[in-house]
């Protein structure tokens, strides 16, 4: 349950962080009063008048505030090189990857399944052989 969980805060996180987000507030005498997430935050001295046509100087006190997180611009691959200088050194590599891996497969293939239990063994009825049946 935990690691689903985990996976799906790690997905709102990549999402969240490779689209960007804004948080608006509103403040009214150094007083939180409207925190929006990715809306517009709404002014506490809303009155018929259209917000872009309100000013500031209809609502002295207040103020807004924006925090804008962008996404970034660097997803490039970083992708690294191996020289070998000499034939030796190649063969070296293969034959210690080519081992290590035939070990490890030989490895856990020996454990066995620590949960698994064998079924109970089958039991015949014999009640159904011995009763007649009515037809």
């Amino acid at each position: 349950m935990t690691r689903k969980v985990l996976h799906i805060v790690v997905a709102v996180f990549i999402l969240i962080s490779s689209t960007g987000f804004t948080i608006n507030m509103h403040y009214c005498h150094d007083q939180l009063i409207d925190l929006a997430f990715l809306a517009p935050a709404h002014s506490c001295c809303d009155s018929e008048k259209d917000d872009a046509i309100q000013s500031q100087d209809s609502c002295p006190g207040c103020q807004d505030e924006s925090i804008v997180v962008e996404p970034g611009d660097d997803f490039e691959v970083s992708s690294s090189t191996c020289k070998f200088e000499n034939a030796h050194n190649t063969t070296l590599f293969l034959t210690s990857a080519v081992l290590h891996s035939i070990q490890s497969i030989d490895e856990s293939t020996k454990n066995e399944v620590p949960w698994y239990k064998k079924p109970p063994p089958y039991q015949e009825v014999i009640l159904s052989q011995i009763q007649s049946y009515l037809i």
